[in-house]
């Protein structure tokens, strides 16, 4: 027979094992960093290879912003269970926040080798690619999402992110509609779309698809490029108010401050304002409502 202590630590209470663990879990939802580490101490006190204890705490400390420690936590529970996705999901977001990229992407193949069908990794590992502007790999990535998932949104905008990073705006462009087809609110491939028309120089359009994303979220990159849309029509008072409201969500953005005090000297020499922006140049001439357009005269000027 063991003794006493012996017992305590090798043959625990599941009882008490899992009211720590769920006493560690409402606390952590409360917010309560240190209620929840001192249920998961008694936890792995009762069961130090615990791997959900570990991906817990590494969960808890990651959300305190103690990355090291949250980086340790999960470290302990691979090595109590290697095949844990959660384990290895937690381990690459905590080196996302330490700027580890590069292990960041090493640990997202280190699940594939076991879980290939990984949405969740493949989209991740493509995010991180395309931070480090490996553009061609983050595209094999969102391709493979998309042959397990063609009806995921996010992927094709991804990969359209990625194509548009490459110079290859007409299959970026494509992957961009797709996404909005699939969903038709997907507010990132509305900014893309704003993105790439602005660097076409389709400054109306520009407007339009930054105006529709506007009114499901504010970005400070959206009103900044919008802004510059406003001045390649010479609307130099509209881009003024939208630099404003880029420099108001984030002051930090030197581009917004330099194109603003562009559009301030402008506005002394020219302002115009050409009204609603449907078409500039979507539609042909002879469409319906095409010869009634008040902003047709100027089409021309800013349509490429």
């Amino acid at each position: 027979m063991l003794a006493p202590d012996t017992a305590r630590r090798f043959l625990p209470s599941v009882d008490r094992l899992e009211s720590a663990m769920h006493a560690a879990r409402r606390a952590f939802d409360q917010g309560d960093t240190d209620g929840a580490l001192g249920q998961l101490g008694v936890a792995l006190k009762l069961k130090p290879e615990y791997d959900a204890a570990w991906i817990l705490k590494g969960h808890v400390l990651q959300k305190a912003g103690e990355l090291e420690a949250a980086l340790d936590s999960f470290m302990q529970s691979l090595k109590c269970n290697g095949d844990s996705k959660e384990g290895w999901m937690g381990l690459a977001s905590v080196l996302h926040g330490l700027g580890r990229l590069k292990e960041e992407a090493e640990a997202y193949d280190r699940l594939l080798a076991f879980d290939p069908r990984s949405l969740e990794a493949w989209i991740d590992k493509g995010a991180v690619l395309h931070e480090l502007e490996d553009y061609p790999a983050a595209i094999l990535c969102y391709e493979e999402v998309l042959a397990l998932r063609p009806e995921f949104a996010t992927a094709w905008n991804n990969k359209g992110a990625a194509l548009l990073r490459l110079g290859r705006e007409a299959e970026a462009a494509r992957c961009f509609e797709e996404a909005l087809r699939l969903d038709p609110d997907c507010v990132d491939a509305m900014a893309n779309r704003t993105y790439l028309c602005e660097k076409q120089g389709y400054h109306g359009e520009a407007i339009l698809w930054a105006d529709r994303a506007l009114r499901i979220r504010e970005a400070p990159g959206l009103w900044y490029a919008k802004g510059r849309a406003h001045l390649g029509l010479l609307e130099s008072t509209l881009a003024i108010r939208s630099f404003d409201r880029a420099l108001a969500l984030d002051s930090t953005l030197k581009e917004a401050k330099a194109e603003l005090r562009r559009a301030k000297a402008m506005r002394g020499k020219s302002d115009f304002y050409r009204g609603a922006y449907e078409c500039f140049g979507t539609h042909l001439a002879g469409d319906p409502g095409c010869e009634e357009c008040e902003i047709r005269p100027r089409c021309r000027e800013v349509t490429p």
